[in-house]
């Protein structure tokens, strides 16, 4: 173990036995059961949302969140000797979902289902007010990156792809803000206050893990008041991403989440409006406009290109989906 794990460690009221590394953390084996440690870079206020959560699920039952721990001192976090800010959870040695194999696929949402049934906590559970948001802000982006595009006086490849796709991702956009339209929002708004809603907030085959049986949330850091669909979409979009859109496969896993939990018929727009929306094309042009050296030019043009072929299987999957939703 490292001078700074060790650092870190003394904050907290726990003895150590053994410590391993895992993947962007530090495990450590205490008397108080497994923890790991993890460098903490988001706002503040969110790790109190984290601990909230988690501590109202374990009073409801549900022990398989990685709870954040209090140090010494009565803190979420503790800082090192040079000011980075740590965190440590309970840690379970969970596996991640086969995202290829259907049954477990189901049994993430069908779990899924359950949770999200324990986190429609009442009005009075963070009471402050929370809207559903629109695509409103992406729609910004994307007319941004189009319009600085226009303006590049030599094009490359991808600039010129981009272009040509624009106009039909556009159409594709105005379709899905259609679906979820301002009356729409407003009333899943509602449904949110009134039930207290929490959803997870990141909710994929990384954070949402298997142990002998049972589902293990884990990095609740996201966590907030909001429709919890959304998990749902977050998940259903990566699986359906890697089985190129296969129709039977979402809907055995769908119907998977729906004999656990009923959706009302806004939350089954929320749901498709969020699948048709061109999240790819987006992310494209929103790491075009960041200019992310992970993705440079000639990965941009094969991701851009990626999409264009997987486009008619995803629109004929929700073709056949908006007839089981709408």
């Amino acid at each position: 173990m490292n001078d700074r794990a060790v650092a870190v460690f003394e904050q907290y009221d726990f003895e150590i036995e053994q410590t391993k590394k895992a993947r962007g953390a530090i495990v450590a084996i205490t008397d108080i059961g497994p923890v790991a440690l993890w460098e903490y870079t988001g706002k503040i206020e969110k790790l109190q949302n984290y601990k909230a959560v988690c501590d109202k699920l374990c009073e409801l039952g549900f022990l398989y969140a990685d709870n954040l721990i209090e140090n010494t001192q009565g803190q979420l976090y503790v800082t090192d000797y040079d000011g980075k800010r740590y965190i440590v959870k309970k840690h379970f040695d969970g596996r991640e979902c086969d995202v290829y194999n259907v049954e477990d696929c189901r049994f993430i949402v069908g779990e899924l289902a359950k949770l999200h049934k324990l986190m429609e906590f009442g009005e009075d559970f963070f009471s402050e007010a929370t809207t559903v948001r629109d695509f409103s802000k992406r729609e910004t982006e994307l007319l941004r990156v189009r319009s600085f595009m226009r303006r590049v006086s030599q094009k490359g490849e991808f600039e010129m792809s981009f272009l040509k796709e624009y106009p039909y991702f556009e159409e594709v956009a105005k379709e899905a803000t259609a679906v979820l339209n301002p009356e729409c929002l407003m009333r899943l708004t509602k449904l949110v206050q009134k039930k207290g809603m929490f959803c997870h907030g990141d909710c994929n085959q990384h954070n949402i893990l298997i142990q002998e049986g049972n589902m293990v949330a884990t990095h609740f850091e996201k966590c907030c008041k909001d429709i919890q669909v959304r998990d749902l979409y977050l998940f259903l979009r990566k699986i359906l991403e890697k089985n190129e859109w296969s129709y039977d496969f979402g809907m055995q896993v769908l119907d998977a989440y729906l004999s656990e939990k009923e959706l009302g018929k806004d939350e089954k727009r929320y749901l498709y409006a969020r699948l048709l929306y061109p999240e790819r094309f987006w992310k494209i042009a929103n790491a075009y406009l960041n200019k992310r050296k992970s993705l440079p030019p000639r990965r941009q043009s094969e991701k851009l290109q990626a999409l264009k072929e997987i486009e008619h299987a995803r629109r004929e999957f929700l073709n056949k989906l908006e007839k089981e939703l709408l």
